[in-house]
């Protein structure tokens, strides 16, 4: 099915009280993976691309790839841009057809060093007039990402202010706000603390949907507590890069042991680098399928394309235009 935007998905699921996946993709099987764990659960999702991931591979490649696969595809999707970090990166996303794209300006383009408050806001207002102007959601943020008393960096004060919150929303036109609140990106140590009583308190002051990055790690009952809190988009990508490698090393394993023997007794080493990507995709597709379980999206596609097509048919055509969106940028 068509495309649809990020927030589309992100209204019906606040409707429905449950959070969507939002999955990272960095190559065909991790894409082919993403979707195929979809359909089994027929779950909505936000597929992702992070601007690191163009140290690997040419967005337009990568992107033909996905683009391919929604075609054939029957549960609507969202295809965003996770941390771009200038403007110049999310108006290249825009171009090739995201129906949502994200802007970091909590941190410089070298994604270390902090933005200062004025020049969050500058950026993320320039972005949100320009996705605006063709259609597109935009998922701003706001406080550091890290884990308490862990690899936070300034402490507890660094962690999403709520008042503030609600201030950079209104003045930024944010449609989407990934806030800090004590997850962080890739593997927690030790049990993760989730300061859920300043998660509820941003909820109620900010009247967009909430993000919680770094969801890898998070236990159930915190992930399920933050969905009840506000939080409506989940990122997840620790544990696909988990699934997919620990099956590549239990295969390799195995291949070097017939190895090992065809040396032993004269016979001929084999080749063939599907058996080990087959196994490896058939890995992040579980992960995933657990991550829709636990977000409480599995279900919810059908449900969604009937309200979708009742209450809104013209959306259809106003989807033409991503046609569209290249001479617009120009």
């Amino acid at each position: 099915m068509p495309l649809v935007t990020s927030t589309e998905l992100l209204a019906a699921a606040e409707a429905g009280n449950y959070g969507v996946g939002a999955f990272n993709a960095i190559n065909m099987e991790s894409s082919q993976a993403i979707f195929e764990a979809a359909e089994k659960e027929r779950a909505p999702f936000i597929l992702q691309v992070t601007q690191t991931t163009l140290g690997y591979t040419e967005p337009e490649e990568l992107v033909a790839c996905i683009k391919a696969l929604a075609a054939k595809s029957t549960v609507p999707m969202a295809l965003h841009l996770d941390h771009g970090r200038s403007f110049q990166r999310v108006m290249q996303f825009l171009a090739m057809g995201f129906t949502s794209v994200m802007i970091d300006g909590s941190l410089q383009e070298d994604g270390k060093a902090p933005r200062s408050w004025d020049e969050n806001v500058e950026i993320t207002k320039k972005v949100v007039e320009a996705a605006h102007a063709i259609g597109v959601p935009v998922e701003g943020e706001f406080g550091m990402l890290g884990q308490i008393g862990g690899d936070l960096k300034g402490g507890e004060s660094a962690l999403t202010d709520p008042d503030m919150a609600a201030k950079f929303v209104e003045t930024t036109g944010v449609d989407i706000l990934a806030v800090g609140v004590g997850t962080t990106h890739g593997l927690f140590k030790g049990k993760p603390y989730i300061d859920h009583e300043r998660l509820k308190e941003i909820d109620a002051k900010v009247n967009v949907p909430l993000v919680m990055h770094g969801g890898t790690g998070v236990p159930d009952e915190d992930v399920q507590k933050g969905i009840t809190e506000g939080i409506r988009k989940i990122n997840f990508d620790t544990g696909i890069r988990i699934g997919f490698l620990e099956a590549v090393a239990k295969e390799i394993h195995s291949i070097e042991a017939e190895w090992a023997e065809a040396d032993a007794t004269g016979g001929i080493r084999k080749y063939d680098i599907r058996r080990v990507l087959k196994p490896a995709r058939a890995s992040m597709v579980e992960a995933i399928r657990d991550r829709m379980r636990v977000f409480m999206s599995n279900g919810k596609a059908d449900s969604f394309i009937g309200a979708s097509c009742k209450e809104d048919p013209a959306k259809a055509a106003e989807r033409a235009r991503e046609a569209e969106i290249a001479k617009v940028l120009e």
